[in-house]
């Protein structure tokens, strides 16, 4: 019988799948990302006999067809993107662990993942307290956005992510990630001192759209959120003059060039103690955020990853562990 369609009615054995080599578990990603198993094979420096026998050998293992071949080359069966939803996790620990032994290997490496706004109040905070505990362990650090860091977590790329979550994307990472609440936050609208807005009060939604804005670009977590007022109410959202997904960069243009924006309060406090910037009073803030702290649901978190959480839910319950909420000036 030929092994590949013996596979597809097998019961995975543990005694196979201990046999299997890391090459075997790339070969799924490799097809995932060359879409062909000749160009896995390339990249494996195998011949096209030796990959197809390592697909043999891996079907049979987990018992299950785990690519399709098509005209194109080959594409992974539901089955064979299941398992590697799984196997991204393991490679990227592997990864990871060749890294941190690479240099330094008696100090733990954490792969942490964060929204820029994170490295100007709550991480620089949480540094300062491991280092003076001693146990500060190697920090990679990669920014990027919400649904992006998301993506290198799922993947096996980071260990952990320090970000900004709305209550329903709570709600649907909690079967693949453990979440750690460290504070509430919210969205405020932005603008430059000698704006029109900048001296009135109660403001409504029509009244933003005097612009003119810079606004993050579509598709990012914070362009959803300060677009979903405007469309419930029935209203097109502002056009932005300006789009960049640098908060800061925002904040420092709105404060030269009298325009308006938007930005998480954290990230806000800097420029107002500057008197760079103002705080538009609204009628009806924007949507509450929360900060949170997130690692993987399907592997256990290394000792380093829970001792960065506790210094960040430290560091954050000196905030007073209160939601932020905006100032009214009267």
């Amino acid at each position: 019988m030929n092994p590949a369609s013996a596979a597809r009615g097998a019961t995975p054995l543990p005694s196979r799948i201990d046999r299997l080599r890391i090459r075997h578990l790339r070969l799924l990603d490799l097809v995932a990302r060359n879409g062909s198993l000749t160009a896995a094979g390339e990249v494996l420096h195998l011949s096209q006999p030796a990959v197809t026998k390592m697909l043999q050998e891996l079907e049979l293992a987990f018992g299950c067809k785990l690519i399709e071949r098509t005209t194109r080359g080959g594409r992974l069966s539901l089955a064979g993107e299941r398992a590697l939803e799984r196997l991204r996790v393991v490679l990227g620990a592997i990864d990871a662990a060749g890294e941190a032994l690479l240099a330094r290997p008696e100090v733990p490496l954490v792969r942490l993942g964060m929204l820029p706004l994170v490295g100007v109040d709550v991480l620089p905070r949480a540094v300062a307290r491991l280092r003076a505990q001693g146990s500060l362990p190697r920090l990679a650090v990669r920014e990027h956005t919400v649904a992006g860091l998301a993506a290198m977590l799922s993947a096996g790329e980071l260990d952990c992510i320090v970000g900004r979550l709305q209550q329903d994307d709570a709600g649907q990472l909690k079967a693949s990630a453990r979440i750690t609440r460290l504070r509430d936050e919210y969205l405020a609208v932005v603008c430059a001192p000698g704006h029109p807005l900048a001296g009135r009060r109660d403001i409504a939604l029509a009244d933003l759209h005097e612009g003119p804005w810079i606004l993050p670009p579509r598709g990012t977590h914070t362009r959803d959120v300060f677009e979903q007022p405007f469309l419930d109410s029935g209203q097109l959202p502002p056009v932005p003059h300006i789009e960049s997904a640098s908060f800061h960069s925002n904040l420092a243009m709105t404060a030269a060039g009298d325009f308006l924006t938007v930005a998480p309060a954290t990230a806000l406090a800097h420029y107002q103690a500057m008197s760079m910037v103002r705080e538009v009073r609204l009628r009806v803030p924007f949507a509450s955020g929360h900060l949170v702290f997130i690692t993987p649901a399907a592997i256990e978190s290394p000792p380093a990853v829970d001792q960065l959480r506790e210094a960040l839910v430290a560091v954050t319950a000196q905030d007073g562990g209160l939601p932020l909420a905006p100032v009214r000036r009267r």
